[in-house]
């Protein structure tokens, strides 16, 4: 049975900007703009200031199955469907599957290839998360349990401080944030004053909690930012510098990343929609960050030395 056609209509291509070539917008237009989405989502690195993590210099390929016999389906609403029928309903500008270290899938929309970078958003939480891991393998930090105003003393007496950095990383201070994504929530509060004072004063300026931390998971981009104020502490150096030479460049990363740089002297912060930090990266890059942190927890949960980061909790 043929599952999907071999041509598909991709989906809102003329309201995504088909018909101008996909143009990219500008620092205030590039993520609320729906016709410069697609060209800003792959060209933020020329839309913002960025950090490089430069690519490897010893790549580790990612093999493609081909052809992939038989082909990936799925039933959607009682009927057979195959990645055709997937991309046909969703806005994707680049899927990539794999599975034991091989490429099953690697399909483009809206005119993308492999070769551009395209906005990973919120993965890069996920990322930055693992560069606490590194630095407490080095151990620059002592416990997961400790508070994060231990090493970033600027915190001192307030609730993101007094958070621990295993909480921090669970997204479970106790904070009150809210993140609506409206432009009236606290994420566009916190957005305006990081832009305007910097990242601790941002940080200092939420002062209440709804709940006692580590009791509830509560979505908020300003604690991967917690995070990345900590790496920098502890490290002296961003997390763009600290995990090029911690993930990116031995995981064998065959292009380089992109992070946008908000603020003084913190990259990699987050990547929530008006908010944040983005790494940038070709899709075989970011699949092979997900095959390396596998490995890497592996690795490190065998070393048996105290102080191994507990990746998979």
């Amino acid at each position: 049975m043929a599952i999907g056609s071999a041509a598909h209509a991709e989906p809102d291509a003329d309201l995504l900007g088909k018909q101008r070539g996909y143009p990219i917008g500008t620092r205030l237009t590039w993520f609320y703009d729906e016709a410069t989405r697609v060209g800003s989502f792959s060209r933020l690195d020329e839309i913002q200031p960025h950090h490089t993590l430069a690519k490897s210099s010893s790549v580790l390929p990612l093999p493609k199955v081909e052809p992939l016999d038989p082909p990936l389906t799925y039933r959607f609403e009682g009927k057979p469907a195959g990645i055709d029928d997937f991309l046909a309903r969703q806005r994707i500008t680049g899927l990539l599957i794999i599975k034991d270290g091989r490429i099953l899938v690697e399909r483009y929309q809206y005119a993308r290839t492999e070769r551009h970078r395209l906005v990973s958003h919120s993965m890069a939480k996920t990322i930055s998360a693992l560069a606490v891991g590194f630095a407490q393998a080095d151990g620059k930090i002592a416990s997961l349990d400790d508070p994060v105003d231990k090493y970033v003393t600027a915190l001192a007496g307030k609730p993101y401080g007094a958070a621990t950095i295993r909480n921090t990383l669970r997204m479970a201070s106790g904070v009150k944030f809210t993140e609506l994504y409206d432009g009236k929530d606290d994420l566009a509060r916190y957005s305006r004053l990081r832009a305007e004072q910097g990242l601790i004063p941002a940080l200092k300026s939420f002062t209440a909690t709804d709940a006692p931390q580590g009791t509830r998971f509560h979505y908020a981009s300003a604690e991967t930012t917690v995070l990345t104020a900590l790496v920098r502490a502890v490290t002296g150096k961003t997390v763009s510098a600290y995990l090029t030479e911690k993930l990116w460049q031995p995981m064998g990363a065959e292009a380089s990343a992109m992070a946008s740089r908000w603020g003084p002297a913190v990259s990699m912060r987050h990547c929530a929609i008006s908010a944040g930090s983005v790494c940038c990266s070709p899709t075989t890059a970011c699949a092979m960050v997900g095959r390396s942190s596998r490995a890497t927890s592996y690795l490190m949960q065998r070393t048996g030395n105290g102080s191994r980061p507990h990746f998979s909790r």
